[in-house]
């Protein structure tokens, strides 16, 4: 780990999750007694190249969400922040957050609550040599092309993989790729992207099946079973 760097993990969980089809946010459910972005939250917590936590929530449920997190009791300091209408603007909030732009910050999606301070250890390990690194699992499915319902081709499986998070860069150019994008209009699904269309890089790490993302009710059970 870089000497004096903080590394701050950003927790986005400023969704909705409206494909789960239930009253509450989808990272507020209860995963084996624990709200879904709990698991996250602990997973940093325990990873010891974090330094620190940032959480960002829907806007209206700041008050909400603390009180259903009352029992993660972080020992790093942590704050909970508003995101906004988009992933991009949501990051953003966390990265205001830090207050900073020195050290080197971990953006994940709450929705993935499988995730190990063993796989974040190795990805943050990875970024500090190379500049960056993105968690992601190579396909080993046969992968086609579609129009219309139609196979129009097969793609090359050894050239696929599966992005997943965390998504690590230093602070300070994730800011300049967020502030690019505001200033051209661009809105992208993962933070790697932006970071690339400054024309770095991009580096992969290894993931884990563990780390897949909750979207459905079905993906909420199987995690019941996994973890």
């Amino acid at each position: 780990m870089p000497e004096n760097k903080s590394v701050a993990a950003v927790v986005v969980a400023g969704g909705m999750g409206q494909r789960m089809r239930t009253a509450i946010p989808k990272q507020f459910l209860l995963l084996k007694g624990r709200p879904v972005v709990q698991w996250s939250l602990e997973c940093f917590e325990q990873t010891p190249e974090i330094t620190r936590l940032v959480l960002v929530l829907p806007e209206d449920w700041l008050e909400e969400g603390m009180n259903r997190l009352k029992d993660f009791k972080p020992t790093k300091p942590f704050k909970v922040v508003a995101g906004g209408v988009l992933r991009q603007d949501s990051v953003r909030a966390g990265l205001e957050a830090l207050g900073d732009e020195e050290g080197w910050v971990a953006v994940h999606d709450a929705a993935r609550p499988g995730i190990r301070p063993e796989t974040v250890s190795a990805a943050l390990n990875q970024a500090f040599v190379q500049g960056n690194a993105v968690c992601a699992l190579p396909s080993h499915d046969t992968l086609v092309k579609v129009v219309d319902g139609e196979v129009i081709g097969q793609l090359d499986r050894n050239e696929v993989y599966r992005i997943q998070t965390p998504q690590i860069f230093k602070t300070k150019i994730l800011c300049q790729a967020l502030e690019s994008a505001a200033r051209k209009g661009l809105v992208a699904t993962d933070e790697a992207s932006l970071v690339r269309e400054l024309g770095y890089k991009i580096f992969l790490a290894a993931g884990s099946e563990l780390s897949a993302k909750i979207t459905t009710p079905e993906d909420l059970d199987r995690f019941e079973s996994l973890l």
